[in-house]
């Protein structure tokens, strides 16, 4: 009954209006565009032909999801509709939110000139607060249909996203099913096109794209690489190392600053304990070592399939300087005919590598692994 008397109304007024001011052909027109279909119908006819500036003017802009419309241009190129030659639309339902506002849905295929299915999308119409010569119902199409929905970026794990200058909100981080070594973000709405994309990480390099949503996901995991400071932490994690195992072995006691060889103990127990044998060899009394002239090799960027921990090869380039106290028999004999004994100070020194994995977690790097060779060679 209500829906009859308004319609009942809005058919009075008009005729007064066409009666009063003669502005008839204007209140039919806007008597004809008054419906929803009409809306959608009209609207698609302008993306066909490809009309931007037109078909903008019957978007809505009451919604959060705003766009502009150098954004909304964008859009239409990525999504091309005016490669469809004609449109197909289904209602598919009329709906009210919770605030009493008016949806009718649409579900619109866009064919092409053999009439086969080109793109499929759901289109919303949705009707405005404000009145067509304040009797007419108003209607527009919301901006989801330009949008990509739930864009999945992925980014080593502890990093700080910006997209757009804006910080990803930590509400879209998955949990169920993440991967140790990412943040796995799902951002419900982006905009088609390009997106300047930020990442910042504490030991790995800052990176900056544009990132491209139509793809549908973007992994960023494997495209990071060590700041320059990450790496000159690890260099000099590496020579205490070096020092420390070589330390152990001429004092026959484990030094290990700073707890280095606590994630390698085992290893680095097994080699202190064979270079021990070499500097405190039979017929000799160990003097001094030393290593210097460190050149460092860093190897690719991976990630721990159980903990996520940022793990990197890096290889040691060292030069070594042994001395020792060498007793041995010469050609004299002493009176009781036994040979008399010489102590020489002999040195040796050379070149070697060491390959040590280094792993970042728990905000700190550890030695996790170590791989040396005793000296001399």
């Amino acid at each position: 009954m209500k829906v009859f008397r308004r319609i009942l109304i809005k058919v009075l007024i008009l005729a007064v209006v066409i009666c009063v001011s003669g502005g008839g052909a204007a209140c039919y027109q806007a008597y004809r565009q008054s419906t929803a279909e009409y809306a959608m119908n009209r609207y698609l006819s302008l993306l066909v032909d490809n009309d931007a500036e037109k078909a903008f003017s019957y978007v809505d802009q009451s919604e959060s999801q705003k766009i502009s419309k150098t954004e909304y241009q964008s859009a239409l190129d990525e999504k091309r509709y005016s490669l469809a030659s004609s449109t197909k639309t289904e209602e598919l339902q009329k709906r009210r939110d919770n605030n009493g506002n008016e949806y009718v849905d649409y579900q619109v295929q866009f064919l092409d000139a053999a009439g086969k299915v080109d793109l499929e999308e759901t289109f919303i119409v949705k009707k405005q607060s404000d009145l067509v010569y304040g009797v007419f119902d108003r209607w527009k199409v919301l901006s989801d249909h330009c949008m990509v929905k739930d864009f999945v970026l992925k980014v080593p794990v502890g990093s700080k996203v910006y997209l757009n200058a804006e910080k990803l909100d930590a509400s879209w981080l998955q949990k169920d099913g993440a991967e140790p070594s990412a943040d796995s973000y799902q951002i419900p709405v982006l905009i088609p096109g390009k997106s300047s994309l930020v990442i910042r990480h504490a030991v790995l390099q800052e990176l900056t794209d544009a990132l491209d949503a139509t793809d549908g996901s973007a992994d960023y995991v494997g495209k990071m690489v060590l700041k320059d400071s990450a790496k000159s932490e690890c260099l000099e994690m590496g020579v205490k190392l070096l020092r420390a195992v070589y330390a152990s072995a001429a004092k026959k006691k484990t030094e290990d600053p700073d707890e280095l060889m606590s994630a390698c103990q085992k290893a680095a127990d097994e080699l202190i304990k064979k270079q021990q044998k070499v500097f405190h060899a039979e017929n000799s009394e160990f003097d001094s070592a030393a290593i210097s002239g460190f050149a460092a090799e860093y190897g690719d960027v991976t990630y721990g399939e159980a903990d996520g921990a940022i793990t990197m090869d890096m290889t040691l380039s060292y030069h070594y300087l042994v001395r020792q106290a060498v007793t041995a028999d010469t050609d004299e004999l002493q009176e009781d005919g036994t040979p008399v004994q010489k102590t020489e100070t002999k040195e040796k020194s050379g070149d070697t590598k060491a390959k040590l994995t280094m792993s970042y977690y728990e905000n700190a790097w550890h030695i996790t692994a170590i791989d040396m060779q005793v000296i001399p060679k």
